[in-house]
């Protein structure tokens, strides 16, 4: 499973619902295991593909629904990374969530 795969996948649950973070580390787990690869470089380089691509953003659910992190892309994506740090990377729904913007729905229904 490569990033490509991961990304699609990630956009096509997120055409129903907000995806949590922890769906991402399961896949970069799942990918990373066949070659005893680091799952938490391939997270990021996937929310970085994410983000920078414009196809999801990153925030929580609050009292009006998803609520995107306030930043540029470095900030945020720093963000997530040290979140995910501080709980050694078993977010158990706590970190954050991704939620697909027009273009990440775009490319999923297509």
């Amino acid at each position: 499973m490569d990033n490509e795969v991961i990304v699609r996948e990630l956009l096509v649950e997120g055409l129903d619902d907000w995806v949590p973070v922890d769906r991402l580390i399961g896949l970069a787990r799942e990918a990373a295991e066949p070659s005893s690869g680091d799952f938490r470089a391939l997270a990021g380089e996937v929310l970085a593909d994410v983000v920078r691509g414009g196809l999801m953003a990153i925030g929580e659910i609050g009292d009006t629904g998803f609520e995107p992190w306030a930043g540029g892309d470095d900030a945020v994506l720093h963000r997530v990374v040290a979140a995910l740090d501080r709980v050694a990377w078993i977010p158990a729904g706590g970190v954050c969530w991704l939620s697909n913007t027009p273009e990440g729905d775009r490319l999923a229904s297509g």
